[in-house]
């Protein structure tokens, strides 16, 4: 017997200015800041919970531009998840090695942009990941550790520059049976994106939208200081590794503590490396990525987790905007010169 922990569905990112405990499906409304009217309601949708805040004079302007955020999610949903059979994603995968999939114009451009990340990270980030997904089955399959050879046979199908995307015809093909897209690590940040753009369409300026731990966070706190996001400790449940103070930025974590079982004294987690076909093992348990969209933050967060501290601050250096908070293995911490003064760590 192993032992197993799943926290799908839990934010992995903790706000800690909001400490109200909130189920799904309901909503929230109260006075405030400031004379600002907050309304807050909250979604199990992408298979996780999505909470979207915002502050504003009119409690009524509030309440309609959250309820269309939220709509704006579930429409995203209905595209691009894998689960719903009528998805463009699932079309796509259902018709590998066989047809090319006309889809939306969006789904299109989000695919692009995964494959340009899967370059710019040599393929740490893949955006056809799904066939090791699917094998390891991490939360599904009580304990399973596929042999080698099922893992060889997985990576197999697993190849992003195989992904024949054509804008002009509207189309995508796997052209390999088995094949398969996740948009696992970007369809959520994306839809945070698109949901704060919602809010600041319908005339929002002071908001959070937080998807699974996937954070956009509209100006600053009613009361003018900078939000204050707390990043989860990974081996200290409940606990706070270190806390972030940002305004009109976004931030993910990719963490090894979200979804694993341990067996034979080892953790095997649900972030794969697709240059192996195994759980990432490249010496961080916990990276979090700040970034002006959540998209990028989601995407980055776990590309980083998979190229190990160095690559992965490497990775940050290259790309504009992109700040990293790392722990690593042994419990230790680093981060880029970007955060240095707007993070806090705590009991370093």
């Amino acid at each position: 017997m192993g032992v197993r922990g799943q926290r799908k569905g839990y934010p992995v990112i903790l706000i800690l200015i909001l400490m109200v405990v909130i189920l799904p499906g309901c909503l929230r409304q109260g006075s405030g800041t400031n004379g600002l009217s907050e309304v807050c309601r909250t979604e199990f949708m992408m298979d996780t919970v999505f909470e979207i805040t915002a502050f504003c004079r009119d409690e009524a302007v509030g309440q309609a531009a959250v309820a269309a955020a939220m709509a704006e999610v579930k429409r995203l949903e209905e595209l691009m998840s894998a689960h719903i059979a009528t998805s463009d994603v699932a079309r796509i995968n259902q018709a590998a090695g066989q047809v090319a999939v006309p889809v939306e114009p969006e789904t299109i451009a989000v695919l692009e942009q995964a494959v340009d990340f899967s370059r710019r990270t040599d393929g740490a980030f893949d955006v056809t990941i799904k066939p090791v997904i699917d094998l390891w089955g991490i939360g599904k399959k009580d304990d399973f550790v596929p042999t080698a050879a099922e893992i060889a046979a997985a990576l197999a199908r697993v190849d992003y520059r195989q992904l024949e995307i054509d804008p002009a015809a509207g189309t995508v093909f796997l052209p390999h049976s088995g094949m398969g897209i996740d948009l696992g690590a970007i369809a959520k940040g994306y839809a945070v994106d698109r949901a704060a753009a919602v809010l600041q369409d319908m005339g929002i300026t002071i908001g959070i939208v937080n998807g699974g731990g996937n954070i956009r966070v509209l100006g600053c706190k009613p009361e003018g200081s900078a939000w204050r996001i707390g990043i989860k400790d990974p081996r200290n449940d409940g606990g706070t590794a270190a806390r972030l103070l940002l305004a009109d930025r976004a931030v993910a974590t990719s963490g090894d503590y979200e979804r694993y079982f341990i067996k034979d004294g080892k953790r095997y987690h649900h972030i794969f490396d697709p240059a192996t076909g195994e759980p990432a093992a490249g010496g961080i348990i916990s990276a979090t990525v700040v970034a002006d969209s959540a998209m990028e933050a989601d995407i980055l967060s776990t590309a980083v987790f998979i190229l190990g501290p160095d690559r992965g601050l490497a990775l940050a250096r290259q790309l504009d905007g992109i700040e990293v908070f790392i722990i690593r293995s042994d419990g230790s911490s680093l981060h880029s010169p970007g955060l240095e003064n707007v993070l806090q760590t705590i009991g370093n």
